[in-house]
């Protein structure tokens, strides 16, 4: 752990005032629309103003602080000054319609809520609209709405800017490691978002893993963030992280291609972390015009969250020069997980995630059962190769240590589930562990298609579908079948007119008889979440009205 002083840090409220005494006037975070930056000198104070802005206007310890902001300036600031304030962080979900996000902030108790003026006419993300703020919390526990600019109906607003930008003093913070720090909702791919309770010591011990697992990462490193802060990987892996380290964080806004490209370019980005769908579109609109950007500084491109096909990854490490990496990781887990290292293993196929982090305790049980697989030892990124009768076994991760959170809010029973005597948190998540001692994603136990006595993952499906050079996403799910009880079906997005049966083909020559997608359904969009995970739940329901019954064996090739 970090030291500021003589001491370690005893909370991750003291992030800023660590980074101002290290690297003062040295760029901590910088808009990648061209509207500004702070200092880590100007983090740390004008985060201690937040502190106290919120702490005058009745914040008092433990209560809920949402944020209803995209990737700006005001986040960082906002986020840190809740955890001086002695505040919980509710990331409020910019992806989630207004009735999600009104059941986010009743289940939580959010009484406070920082905003935006980007947000406070409304405005479209991802061809999702993004709600004015008014409209989300008219009729909610919020009491208090910092704005800067503009009233609200029904809501007392603050002026957000004209608050924070008066001179303050040092915020103390009587905060521990057993405290509640962040409050953080699961993307919502099984149903209802469920309230994810992180204490300070599950985020820093994580941070820690982070860094220890990364050594490269330093102060000369310059990060171009434009995954949502909402999610804990853009939170806590990377802007969290970042700033402990001193290194430059870049944040964007907006994910698409030009103003990505643009930052690349302008700040001299080394690192930038994205999920497959802004891979491809980033990279597609780089290579109509490569000498439009010099992304020369470029070393390090990471992927997650869903899957990227080999023929696009190929591409990205060629063109730009780059390696790329994945990982795996859970809100639930503060982040932390398992991730490709340095070296050859980077140039896996797409699916290896790597070994586990530093100090992160993981292996594989039986999902029926418990029964242990393989133990975490085995899967230790220290030891050698594990003994080959453990290569190509599989089962659910489970994961232990101190970055996993304490359970989910008001939700007992649920978190009784995933835990067991041991103090093993049973992630739902299925690997497979290869020759290396790698972990290779294949799928989640609640989406399991149990075909005649087999089993398919519906990633099995979507990865061959995805390697189609006329497939831009796909998704698979399962439905009823007459005779297998469940069989595969598939969503697909094309622009290239391709036929049902010659994708159905495809796949029948490159998977298992069992596992072909028996129907193809054409779509403008696959339902995803805001982590860009397919919402299986949703095909599922798709699926049966479409097929509006079971399927026969006569839908077979």
């Amino acid at each position: 752990m970090e030291y500021i002083g003589d001491r370690p840090l005893r909370n991750v409220g003291e992030i800023p005032r660590m980074g101002a005494r290290r690297y003062g006037d040295k760029e901590a975070v910088v808009s990648g629309s061209g509207l500004g930056e702070r200092s880590y000198e100007e983090l740390d104070e004008r985060s201690d103003r937040v502190a106290e802005v919120l702490r005058d206007n009745g914040l008092t310890a433990g209560d809920r602080v949402g944020l209803y902001l995209p990737n700006t300036l005001e986040y960082p600031e906002s986020y840190f000054g809740v955890l001086k304030a002695g505040g919980v962080v509710v990331p409020l979900n910019l992806m989630l319609d207004d009735g999600s996000l009104r059941y986010v902030v009743r289940d939580a108790g959010v009484e406070h809520v920082v905003s935006t003026p980007l947000l406070a006419a409304g405005v479209e993300r991802d061809r999702v609209s993004v709600s004015p703020p008014g409209e989300v919390f008219a009729d909610t526990s919020v009491e208090k709405l910092y704005l800067s600019g503009g009233d609200v109906s029904g809501v007392d607003v603050v002026d957000y800017e004209g608050a924070v930008s008066q001179p303050s003093g040092d915020v103390d913070t009587d905060r521990g490691g057993d405290d509640l720090a962040v409050q953080m909702y699961t993307s919502g791919t099984t149903g209802d978002p469920k309230g994810v309770l992180l204490t300070h010591r599950n985020i820093l011990t994580a941070i820690e893993s982070f860094t220890k697992t990364a050594p490269r990462l330093d102060p000369d490193d310059t990060l171009l963030l434009v995954l949502p802060l909402f999610h804990i990987y853009g939170l806590n892996a990377l802007l969290t992280t970042h700033l402990y380290s001193g290194a430059v964080v870049v944040l964007q806004a907006t994910p698409e291609p030009r103003p990505v490209l643009n930052a690349l370019d302008e700040h001299e980005v080394d690192t930038f972390p994205a999920v497959p769908a802004i891979l491809r579109k980033v990279h597609d609109v780089y290579s109509r015009n490569p000498e439009e950007y010099d992304i020369d500084s470029l070393e390090t491109v990471g992927s997650g969250a869903a899957p990227l096909s080999d023929e696009v990854k190929n591409k990205i490490t060629e063109d730009w020069d780059v390696v790329m990496g994945e990982g795996w990781a859970m809100t639930e887990t503060a982040g932390a997980g398992a991730v490709l290292r340095q070296g050859t293993d980077l140039w896996k196929p797409s699916g290896c995630v790597g070994k586990p982090m530093h100090n992160v305790e993981l292996r594989l049980v039986d999902p029926d059962t418990g029964d242990v697989v393989v133990s975490h030892r085995v899967l230790d990124a220290t030891t050698p190769p594990p003994d080959e009768r453990y290569v190509g076994a599989e089962g659910e991760i489970a994961v232990r240590g101190p970055q996993v959170f304490d359970g989910y809010h008001g939700l007992p029973e649920k978190t009784d589930e995933v835990f067991d005597d041991e103090g093993w948190f049973h992630t739902g998540d299925v690997a497979e562990l290869d020759e290396d001692g790698d972990l290779w994603i294949r799928g989640r136990t609640d989406d399991m298609i149990h075909v005649g006595g087999e089993n398919v993952y519906p990633e099995q499906v979507e990865n061959v579908l995805n390697d189609h050079p006329a497939v831009t996403e796909a998704g698979a799910a399962g439905v009823p079948h007459e005779v297998k009880g469940e069989a595969p079906v598939a969503f697909v997005v094309s622009e290239d007119g391709i036929g049902e049966g010659e994708l159905r083909r495809y796949a029948l020559e490159r998977l298992p008889s069992y596992a072909h997608p028996r129907r193809v359904f054409f779509v403008d969009t696959v339902p995803r979440s805001a982590t860009q995970k397919v919402q299986r739940y949703r095909l599922r329901e798709r699926a049966k009205d479409r097929v509006g019954g079971e399927l026969e064996p006569s839908d077979r090739l």
